[in-house]
């Protein structure tokens, strides 16, 4: 676990609305626009993060960063699923996120059900350490 989360900012941009068909829509955000705010950022693992996106609430959530092999995409993307978020919720043209803690590395699925299924997984695992990671960091 990171003693202190990685901060970044992104660009929101338009997917191609996959994540909200499987039912865990996403925020898109542009990878290559990534601004730098912690020196951390720039040595980002590709794999499945904890994160918290800072909106005029924060939400915790997974980001997942790299390739989609599953849908045979090799280009980096970014993107992120918040728990308990508000779909009527305006999003900003650019998101604040801080990444707290890699879950998994990125892997390839046979299936877009095997994907959903692994996600499902990655948010257990999340929602089981967001306790941790908010003892950490507001304790300080």
């Amino acid at each position: 676990m990171r003693s202190s989360p990685i901060k970044i900012r992104a660009r929101v941009i338009r997917g191609a609305g996959r994540g909200r068909r499987l039912g865990i829509p996403t925020i898109n955000l542009d990878p290559s626009a990534m601004q730098r705010i912690s020196p951390s950022a720039l040595h980002l693992i590709e794999g499945i993060w904890a994160c918290r996106a800072l909106l005029p609430k924060a939400y915790w959530g997974v980001l997942h960063f790299g390739p989609r092999p599953v849908f045979d995409e090799e280009e980096k993307s970014l993107e992120v699923y918040l728990f308990d978020f508000e779909p009527k919720t305006k999003i900003p043209e650019e998101l604040d996120i801080e990444i707290y803690g890699y879950i998994r590395e990125i892997m390839n699925f046979k299936s877009p059900k095997e994907l959903v299924e692994r996600i499902g997984e990655d948010i257990r695992i999340v929602k089981k350490k967001i306790r941790q990671y908010e003892k950490k960091q507001f304790s300080t």
